[in-house]
């Protein structure tokens, strides 16, 4: 059954893939400027690899900069314990994932993966030449798994998760399709119970899978442990620590589709309580958002991050212009509200959590696990109305012992839950 679908995959599928990148060329940026960087892809490799000179090899795959954050922990570990025996390289699959890349200093390789025909599996592997294949949470590239198998390289993927609805799991086809590629693998770790059963549902066979946990914990411990010390942090104008002495909602990650359900709310509570201040961060701070808040909040006279400095107070309201503070910021806030939960899924709740903050978020956060889990532990709140978020942003304002409370509840969750990158590492090292 595998060879019956790599050849209806190399064949037929992968092209079909790789012609609506190409009717996408035209309309997204994203793939536009991905299939772009992979002009003269195979001339950087050549150039860019360097020699194994007897160490081993380990090739972690990720997708983008979310994945490339989970795989941060575990590749730090490799380093520092095997830096003279193991040589660490990176293919990834978005663009955003390559600025990211660059400063991750404990690889040796990073750049796009090609398109995964058959030839060009083959070829990568020539190149590369690795001794273990990491995939991270689920962008599993079949013909790399397929080449992998029949060359006996040992496949891992960590942090795995397979949602209910997707059609690696929902309907019969992409279950048999998925099982002839997961069988393959040596080791497959889940962050959940659940995501393990629909694993060994897809692939009834299949005896070689566990739950391992999250590295997104150890990952976000590690980013708030060195916030305050970070080269974005000191870029934050010193005025802004007057917000720790106030109580300051950080608004993160906001969508358009956000802002109709909390904007009003929040200007009135600014209204009603003077020890109120605002720092809005939208999840693309393009001029058209940006100007927007600035619009929205002009009664109050708002600044954007880029025109603060230190010969200015700080105002009660900072839209936030420039990318890369989020987790810096979230250490001047006392309240958290997450975008996201009314349009694509709720961002990142893991930031604002581990620094001991409330957070709050819109109905659509199912799509994140930890999130689902900090409201079921009530360190978490969801609303779905201009009035929920009035209410519940007016009770952790005005009751700051139970704000206190209620975000250390959420601190405690998050550091309950580190520890993954050590499982991982233990399973995966006996494969080098």
């Amino acid at each position: 059954m595998r060879k019956f679908f790599r050849i209806l995959y190399s064949s037929i599928f992968v092209y079909v893939l790789f012609f609506a990148f190409l009717l996408s060329f035209f309309f997204d940026s994203k793939i536009r400027k991905a299939l772009l960087g992979r002009i003269n892809l195979w001339d950087r490799y050549k150039k860019k690899i360097p020699q194994k000179n007897g160490k081993k090899r380990i090739w972690f795959h990720v997708s983008s900069v979310g994945e490339l954050e989970q795989a941060k922990p575990l590749m730090k570990l490799f380093y520092e314990r095997n830096s003279k025996e193991v040589d660490i390289v990176l293919t990834l699959f978005s663009p955003s994932a390559l600025k990211a890349a660059s400063k991750v200093e404990y690889i040796s390789f990073y750049d796009y993966l090609p398109l995964d025909t058959y030839f060009n599996t083959k070829k990568v592997f020539d190149i590369l030449q690795p001794d273990l294949l990491v995939f991270v949470k689920f962008d599993i590239w079949p013909n790399l798994v397929w080449e992998a198998q029949s060359r006996g390289i040992p496949k891992v993927l960590i942090d795995g998760t397979l949602h209910r609805k997707s059609y690696r799991y929902s309907n019969i086809i992409g279950q048999a399709f998925y099982n002839s590629i997961y069988t393959c693998f040596d080791l497959i770790g889940t962050v959940s119970d659940s995501d393990l059963k629909r694993f060994l549902i897809t692939s009834p066979k299949f005896k070689k899978a566990k739950v391992l946990g999250d590295t997104r914990y150890d990952q976000v411990a590690i980013r708030a442990q060195n916030a305050e010390a970070s080269l974005n942090a000191k870029k934050i104008p010193s005025c802004m620590q007057i917000y720790k002495k106030g109580v300051t909602l950080i608004c993160g990650s906001t969508w358009e589709a956000d802002d109709k359900f909390i904007i009003q709310p929040i200007k009135r509570l600014i209204s009603e309580y003077k020890g109120l201040n605002l720092v809005l961060v939208p999840h693309e701070p393009n001029k058209k958002r940006v100007a927007n808040y600035m619009e929205e909040f002009k009664s109050f006279s708002p600044r954007a991050l880029s025109g603060l400095n230190d010969k200015f107070d700080c105002t009660k309201v900072t839209i936030v212009d420039q990318i890369g503070f989020l987790a810096e910021l979230y250490k001047l806030g006392s309240i958290a509200y997450i975008g996201g939960a009314f349009s694509t899924g709720v961002h990142n709740v893991m930031e604002p959590a581990i620094m001991g903050m409330p957070v709050v978020f819109g109905p659509f956060h199912y799509n994140s696990p930890e999130a689902e889990a900090l409201v079921k532990s009530n360190c978490a709140f969801t609303g779905s109305t201009e009035d929920d978020f009035y209410m519940i942003l007016k009770k952790l304002i005005t009751e700051k012992d139970l704000a206190k409370q209620v975000g250390l509840k959420a601190q405690a969750f998050i550091k309950s839950n580190l520890g993954a990158d050590e499982k991982y590492y233990g399973e995966i090292v006996k494969y080098i």
